[in-house]
């Protein structure tokens, strides 16, 4: 099902399957294209989480503001999975929306049971500061092929470009101006996101998962996270995969999806 949530000033698309009882948020990763219309592709990517999980898959809000901070991309997420009344959750969070989770989970600790954080980042390095300002320039050019070939090859591995570049380009190249718009804003208000010094303050199980061929943060950025969140005394595994794979691991390693849910199932 793909609804949206009417918070009164703005609205957050969503997408949801699955029957089981407990509940699962995806919360993905800064896009070109709002990612709730694929719901019937992702709900076959993991459909091992459909039996036991019924899965809320979040947007960010529509019409993002240009000074739109990572905080509020927090509190509209708790907001809108309030609205659609869900209490508690098991997170999956890629990228930005690893991010997201992380600070939620610092924000509104009652919310997250669980939470696997795959491509993500503390703060936004080096390299990630890089990718985000080449990002920005050519959304301001409105260089739109452009930024889509950029975006493809950054989070993509050689593997899937070699069969897969030139219809995901076609796919994302083709945007009109409310949608670079929306992804100058989500960028923008990304650039000074950092929670290294609260990464201590997450309490609830975690696992991060990274890769040794992420061109956007690099795998020590999953490894900072591991050593922050496991300083804390709390339950925490990393694991890293090798060059093989992308930024976008997590569409591409054919166990992600199965690590993901074992973790979640021993948390039990």
């Amino acid at each position: 099902m793909v609804g949206s949530v009417d918070l009164g000033d703005f609205t957050m698309q969503y997408a949801s399957f699955g029957h089981g009882d407990k509940t699962m948020v995806m919360i993905p990763g800064l896009s070109l294209k709002p990612v709730s219309p694929l719901a019937l592709i992702i709900e076959k990517a993991y459909e091992v989480f459909t039996k036991d999980y019924t899965v809320y898959l979040l947007d960010r809000r529509d019409n993002a503001p240009s000074d739109y901070t990572a905080e509020e991309m927090v509190e509209d997420t708790y907001m809108a999975l309030k609205e659609l009344g869900v209490e508690s959750a098991y997170f999956l969070g890629a990228s930005q929306g690893g991010a997201i989770t992380m600070e939620l989970a610092i924000m509104h600790p009652d919310m997250v049971n669980g939470m696997a954080i795959g491509s993500s980042a503390a703060y936004v390095n080096e390299m990630g500061a890089s990718v985000l300002e080449t990002w920005l320039d050519l959304s301001n050019k409105r260089e739109s092929l452009s930024l889509a070939e950029h975006m493809i090859d950054v989070i993509y591995s050689k593997n899937t470009l070699s069969a897969n570049r030139d219809s995901l380009i076609k796919a994302f190249s083709n945007l009109n101006e409310e949608e670079l718009v929306q992804f100058i804003n989500l960028c923008e208000g990304f650039r000074s996101y950092d929670i290294r010094d609260r990464l201590g303050e997450i309490k609830c199980p975690t696992i991060v998962i990274g890769c040794e061929g992420d061109k956007v943060f690099g795998a020590d950025a999953s490894r900072e996270i591991y050593e922050g969140i496991s300083a804390g005394n709390v339950k925490c595994e990393l694991y890293i995969y090798g060059n093989s794979y992308g930024h976008a691991v997590y569409d591409e390693a054919p166990d992600y999806k199965e690590r993901v849910y074992n973790f979640f199932e021993n948390l039990r």
